[in-house]
């Protein structure tokens, strides 16, 4: 009864727009009060505490704050040239520097949002000059933004390494094959609609050029290389490479680029305290609302349930993409995360799967980020382009196809997500 109750209340919740973080803690007060738990706040306040009571979480301020002096330090414009010059002369090459350059911008940033609107506000109105429905375009330009959490760095993998106790190095790794393959079926859906609806070429740049470009953005591009390698080679721990990627950050924005001022120094600092604060507040509530539907035996009944259905790995797995694909619909990926990771997690273990499931569960958030009715990254780029939502549903089922076939492909052979670990014998 307590777990009909309390996912009614928060669906109910939702539905009236309330935030997620709020929507979770009033479901779970009203729960404990039907309950009889007359000490609710005092119970909530301490799970609140606990849940974000980890040196771990340190990381995701630094992340923040990083990202957002990469996303105002001046490195949209050579990340854009090294894109172009090494697919912009394709069929279908200004779609492919778009999911290219998203690419690049999300391992700098690690944010879905920050490589979306930057990326977008270059890319979508050249596109559209070029012919590129903007239908298309903010659907394609949506789809690419969703490589932020799985790209490294990636504050979601920051969370998740904290609420499983899984290396953030594995991790790291892990997300590097399956971004790259949702990048490449992403240019595959760019080229078959420019070469469908005949959108010309653009010029091919010279080797010259192209180096060009590259030396340009070298210190953009070096950022994930000395976070990932320092965490790998085990010089510095998560939260070290955080401070350093913010330090590094404000050397390179200030001083090489020259695009980051002290003026806007002061704005990402602003814009980072209110963006971490609304992620650990998220987290304690996540945290509270995933303890109350473990005290109502919501991880037992979901065991048994799987038990029953799922008499091996691979359809564990399926099943596992199919319930965070419907979660993913109304959910925001972060609440997710918190959510149901310390749930699934455990569950997963015993097939054998728990590391890849976390991979697995990071693609079918991206995939909600593009699915209405929240579809935030969606609406994003429809805003942007001063078109409707319902302007990009003729053509969300190639982008959603390309993003749910990666997901699939890694969910049925986790090995996908495996190999790079196990090749560096992290794993």
């Amino acid at each position: 009864m307590g777990i009909i109750l309390i996912f009614v209340l928060f669906l109910g919740f939702v539905v009236l727009t309330l935030p997620i973080a709020f929507s979770m803690e009033l479901s779970t007060i009203l729960t404990m009060v039907f309950n009889g738990q007359g000490n609710a706040l005092i119970t909530i306040l301490t799970k609140m505490f606990s849940g974000t009571n980890s040196t771990s979480f340190l990381a995701i301020p630094f992340f923040i704050l990083a990202g957002a002096l990469m996303e105002q330090g001046g490195i949209s414009d050579k990340i854009l040239e090294f894109a172009n010059g090494l697919v912009g002369h394709l069929r279908g090459g200004l779609a492919m520097v778009t999911v290219v350059y998203a690419t690049l911008f999300s391992a700098v940033t690690g944010s879905a949002v920050a490589a979306t609107t930057a990326v977008g506000a270059t890319m979508m109105p050249a596109m559209n000059k070029k012919g590129y429905d903007k239908g298309f375009t903010a659907a394609l330009q949506a789809s690419a933004g969703t490589l932020g959490p799985i790209i490294p760095p990636s504050v979601s993998m920051i969370m998740i390494s904290a609420m499983t106790g899984e290396s953030v190095a594995n991790l790291f790794l892990a997300g590097f094959l399956p971004g790259f393959m949702i990048a490449a079926f992403l240019m595959l859906v760019g080229y078959l609609y420019a070469r469908k609806h005949k959108i010309p070429k653009e010029p091919k740049q010279s080797g010259k050029e192209t180096l060009k470009a590259f030396t340009g953005a070298i210190w953009a591009l070096l950022s994930p290389v000395i976070i990932i390698g320092g965490i790998l080679s085990g010089v510095f721990t998560a939260t070290e490479a955080g401070m350093i990627s913010c330090v590094y950050s404000i050397i390179v924005g200030m001083f090489v680029y020259k695009g980051l001022t002290v003026k806007k120094l002061v704005e990402v600092f602003k814009k980072s305290v209110i963006g971490s604060a609304q992620i650990m507040f998220l987290v304690a509530m996540a945290n509270v609302f995933a303890w109350i539907l473990t005290r109502n035996s919501f991880g037992t009944l979901c065991a048994e349930l799987l038990g029953d259905i799922a008499s091996n790995r691979v359809t564990f797995m399926l099943l596992m993409v199919l319930f965070f694909l419907i979660l993913g619909c109304f959910l925001e990926g972060a609440a997710m995360c918190t959510i149901f990771v310390p749930i699934f997690y455990p569950i997963a273990q015993t097939y054998g799967v728990g590391f890849p499931l976390m991979i697995v569960m990071l693609m079918c958030v991206a995939l909600g980020q593009i699915t209405p009715p929240v579809g935030v990254l969606l609406s994003v780029t429809s805003e942007m382009q001063g078109i409707k939502l319902t302007d990009t549903f003729k053509y969300l089922p190639s982008v959603l196809g390309a993003l749910l076939a990666a997901t699939v492909l890694c969910a049925v052979f986790p090995q996908i997500i495996t190999i790079l670990p196990h090749l560096f014998g992290t794993l």
